[in-house]
This record gives C-alpha cells, structure tokens and sequence, in this order.
C-alpha cells in the first residue's frame, strides 16, 4: 500500500478590488497570500502555514512586497496624457497605456 502525502503551497486572492501595478501601471495587482497545505494523495486537507499578503499583478506576473495591508491605489486624477496608439486618455503617472498597452 502506498500513502503520498506531503506540504505543498496554493495561491490565494485575498482581495478582488483591483490596484495599480507599480511596475506596468495597469489595474490588475490584487492581493495576494501562498497558504501551505498539508496533502494527501495530492488533495489539499489542512492548512499547515499562512503566507503573507504580497501584490501580484495579473498582467506582468511581478509580485510586489506591500507590506500586511496594501493601501488601494488612488483613482485616476485626470485625463493628462493621450496614448499615441489608441488615441484614449489617462493619468500622466503610467508608464505604460492602461487600454492597450503602449509604452508612454
């Protein structure tokens, strides 16, 4: 007979409002945690370890260390640049268009 068990760590949202990746500028950084969960039989049974909350953009993959509460991040203040590719208009602070991508 065979038992396979062992530790192994899943990915959690912990929050769905969306924030802005400080490295891309696009709204797709949530809040994030890898719990570490004790397996059997590759089944995740009991929670074994909490991880920390860290911010990991959807689109760049770049986790970001914030700290135990990330703030949201502030709206946008106004319409200050217009995107050379597709010609729609956002905050001067990105450095890449939140619509298509574009680098600014």
């Amino acid at each position: 007979m065979f038992l396979i068990a062992g530790v192994q760590p899943k990915t959690r949202r912990v929050d769905d409002q969306p924030r802005r990746c400080p490295a891309c500028g696009r709204m797709q950084a949530y809040t994030t945690r890898v719990d570490h969960y004790l397996s059997l039989f590759f089944i995740p049974l009991v929670r074994v370890k909490q991880g920390e909350r860290f911010l990991l953009c959807e689109y760049c993959g770049r986790p970001m260390n914030t700290g135990p509460s990330p703030e949201p991040a502030a709206p946008l203040s106004g319409t200050d640049i217009t995107c050379v590719a597709c010609g729609k208009s956002f905050d001067r602070s990105f450095n890449y268009c939140p619509h298509c991508g574009q680098r600014a």
